[in-house]
């Protein structure tokens, strides 16, 4: 509205709408809004994010690593004709749906498929079985030749009021937050199509070839220094310099040399009582509660891994025009947050580290996460994520491995409602998802670990561990992060039993029994 650029530390300053717009400079000027490029150029680039989709998508087109599926149960009498056609006006709606990405001159761009094309190249189908819904879920794209999006419909019983739908999208025509506007539209046009009619959508100002497009005229590339990108990516060279490759962090098992991406996910919750005291001491030292949490996760990281270097991840939806709310599109980069811990330091100082390390980080948020890596040049490894291996978020839409299903949804004659979806692929060793409740209501959090490494039972110590630090450093911000017990009872029982013997005999006795039955 003010056609000026206002920064996340301006927000979080101010006290009021009216001190905001105050503190803002109109005298530098935003960069120009995304519009719709007329005409458009022979050859369109890949968004920056999609760029990184590409590359992983075509190393092994066959992984199911990045779909994003929605899967829902629909009761009640379903037109199926009408689903069809619904499905086929969302992909007339968004271009990105029924576009290729082909390699031409060495390098990946978009080939958008014209809406006439959409009757004989929807991949739609009606299946027989659940088996058939789990391989479309789990099967691969490969978006050099594959349109991004495939539909399943299950019919579950004979009279065909019973029916599973699942929707498939690739990442990279799609983030965690493009499943509102989908499926939004989706249901909008079924409606209108079992009525009889096309649906009327609020027309698009812009559509997702137009924001890639935006993205390389006004962001410019990596490799000009001169550009917002260029002058970003300094920022990143200084700021990760030396960052360790892996963050070891205790195991059941070694790392295996080939992750195999496999993941599993358990809950935990940050007690009420806890959260209303995360959310006073953000407002009270100008924070988010995000930075109260994310400084609570480094406390126990570097406790946990013996280290003082944390590095953690998190995304960021990268929506920050009005006209890109209604878009499917892969909008979604990644952040590096690297915070420095000692035994002395306090919660106090870490709160105010982190606050300086997100608000910088936010502000060069525009530079493609790979090339960072590609301008670092750590340790590439198929056994682990570059950079970070844990991630935090507090948008969980942003992710969609953290998405764990949505309301019910009458229609008058067809009920939707969620199907609990398969286990999560494990991009990285340790995901964290924080859900921020209103109400003095616990605010849930999910976990999405890599099953080569974790057992249920140590993720869930994790979660433990985050609470308990969570509890004491809010009520004590002065206290030294390394003074808080971590141990539980149990364990501190056991460390006990070191001392005197006992436990060392008993495993002893657990090791000679199990060469045993080796013999």
């Amino acid at each position: 509205a003010l056609g000026a650029s206002v920064t996340m530390g301006a927000v979080l300053e101010a006290e009021s709408l009216r001190a905001l717009v105050g503190s803002v400079d109109t005298r530098g000027a935003a960069l120009p809004p995304v519009t719709a490029v007329v005409p458009r150029p022979d050859v369109i680039p890949l968004s920056f994010a999609q760029q990184r989709m590409w590359f992983i998508n075509q190393f092994e087109p066959s992984l199911g690593t990045y779909n994003i599926p929605s899967v829902v149960r629909l009761s009640g009498a379903l037109d199926v004709d009408a689903m069809r056609a619904a499905f086929a006006d969302v992909l007339a709606r968004h271009e990105v749906l029924r576009t290729t990405f082909p390699s031409v001159d060495g390098r990946p761009v978009q080939q958008i498929a014209p809406v006439e094309s959409i009757a004989d190249q929807l991949d739609w189908a009606v299946v027989d079985s659940q088996r058939a819904v789990e391989e479309a879920v789990t099967g691969g794209f490969d978006v050099a030749r594959q349109w991004p999006i495939r539909v399943r419909l299950w019919p579950m019983n004979a009279d065909g009021t019973e029916h599973v739908l699942a929707v498939v999208v690739h990442h990279i025509a799609a983030d965690g937050e493009s499943t509102g506007p989908l499926l939004t539209d989706v249901v909008l046009a079924y409606l209108a199509r079992a009525a009889g009619h096309a649906p009327e959508f609020a027309p698009l100002e812009v559509q997702f070839a137009d924001f890639a497009l935006w993205q390389h005229t006004e962001l410019g590339s990596p490799d000009d220094p001169a550009s917002v990108v260029g002058g970003q990516l300094r920022y990143w060279a200084r700021q990760l310099a030396g960052l360790p490759d892996v963050l070891d962090l205790p195991a059941d098992r070694p790392r295996p040399l080939v992750a195999s991406q496999e993941g599993a996910s358990v809950g935990f919750e940050i007690p009420a009582e806890v959260a209303a005291r995360v959310a006073a001491l953000a407002a009270d030292r100008g924070l988010s509660a995000f930075m109260v949490v994310h400084a609570a996760l480094a406390a126990v990281l570097t406790r946990l891994s013996a280290t003082d270097d944390v590095a953690v991840s998190t995304p960021v939806a990268g929506r920050g025009q009005r006209v890109l709310d209604p878009l499917v599109g892969m909008f979604v980069n990644t952040l590096i947050l690297r915070t420095e811990v000692t035994p002395s330091t306090t919660f106090d100082e870490l709160l105010e580290q982190v606050r300086t390390t997100d608000l910088d980080a936010m502000s060069h948020a525009d530079v493609p996460f790979e090339s960072i890596v590609d301008a670092l040049k750590p340790t590439r490894s198929e056994a682990f994520a570059p950079l970070a291996q844990v991630m935090l978020t507090f948008d969980q839409s942003t992710l969609p491995e953290l998405n764990t299903g949505g309301d019910t949804i009458d229609l008058g004659g067809l009920t939707i409602s969620p199907v609990d979806p398969p286990e999560p692929p494990a991009k990285g060793d340790l995901t964290i998802g924080v859900s921020v409740a209103d109400g003095g209501q616990p605010w849930p959090g999910v976990m999405v670990y890599a099953t080569d490494l974790f057992d249920e039972a140590t993720v869930r110590r994790f979660g433990e561990r985050l609470v308990t630090v969570l509890s004491e450093v809010v009520v004590a911000p002065g206290t030294p992060v390394y003074d808080v017990v971590l141990t539980s009872p149990e364990e501190e029982a056991l460390i006990e039993g070191w001392g005197t013997g006992q436990s060392v005999q008993i495993e002893c006795e657990t090791v000679v029994s199990g060469m045993e039955e080796l013999r």
